[in-house]
């Protein structure tokens, strides 16, 4: 491994291969250790040695019932990277590529991250309609992305309002659209009377885009999941037909996934004898 630097240390080669696995199950979320085997490029039986390891210190778990591992809430505590819109990315992460693999087009999960549509989570990686494979991080347009739409069109009043002081007073391109409550008042109307969010050309001319979105536990809008597609293959309506029941389902799966989350949490506070005693 190197790092740019000249330094007189030698790499300590399983700490690396330890924080190798945790990065890539922050992106990959549930994983086989055949799958993250192949991801980081380590045999199975060192990698199931590195795995055992953070089990044992708590910041990796197994799956009882197919042996697939995933982070713990006990990485949250080491960075403060490790937000409410990447843990949600992580529990998207395997209904999306679910999804990806019935329909073969790639899709992105995003979220509103003060003032931006920022990606957590894309299947470009594994589609074979993609072009595009280093999308995670990157901005997408609030107003003329179907995921930016999509967003803005499951806000309630009040969080709308917020959003778009947020997007005024960061500034750029986009102050300007949010300066014009009517015409975004439009376009959350029309998304909303369309059951989905669309785009043609926002990103590029030949990119074409449909877009739902998620909600979390307490029913706000946590981001969005879209589909992305060539324009040449299918208008939006067309795609719309043959695909909004697939992602329909996609986000169906990952709501419930987020509910069921947040009642572990609340069960384990409640479990929590400090918890416990603090409501004494």
């Amino acid at each position: 491994m190197t790092t740019g630097q000249d330094t007189p240390y030698k790499d300590v080669r399983a700490l690396a291969r330890g924080l190798g696995v945790i990065e890539a199950l922050s992106e990959m979320g549930w994983a086989k250790v055949g799958e993250l085997s192949t991801a980081v490029d380590i045999d199975r039986s060192s990698l199931y040695r590195l795995i055992n390891t953070l089990i044992q210190l708590g910041y990796v778990v197994r799956r009882k019932e197919d042996g697939a591992v995933a982070l713990t809430v006990k990485i949250a505590h080491l960075a403060a990277g490790l937000r409410d819109g990447d843990v949600i990315a992580q529990i998207a992460a395997p209904f999306m590529r679910d999804l990806t693999k019935e329909v073969l087009w790639p899709s992105d999960f995003a979220s509103f991250i003060r003032g931006s549509v920022t990606i957590r989570f894309s299947t470009h990686q594994i589609s074979p309609m993609s072009v595009h494979r280093g999308v995670i991080g990157k901005n997408r347009h609030l107003f003329r992305s179907a995921i930016g739409s999509a967003i803005l069109s499951a806000m309630t009043p009040a969080e709308l309002d917020a959003a778009l002081d947020i997007v005024e007073r960061v500034g750029g391109e986009e102050a300007d659209e949010a300066r014009n409550r009517h015409a975004v008042n439009r376009l959350v109307e029309s998304v909303r009377a369309a059951g989905y969010a669309s785009s043609i050309g926002a990103l590029e001319s030949n990119i074409s885009a449909i877009a739902l979105p998620v909600f979390g536990p307490d029913r706000r809008v946590a981001g969005a999941m879209n589909l992305i597609f060539f324009r040449r293959a299918m208008t939006s309506a067309e795609a719309a037909a043959r695909y909004l029941p697939a992602m329909k389902h996609c986000v169906t799966g990952i709501e419930t996934a987020l509910v069921k989350r947040a009642a572990e949490e609340e069960g384990a506070a409640n479990a929590d004898p400090v918890h416990q005693e603090n409501n004494i």
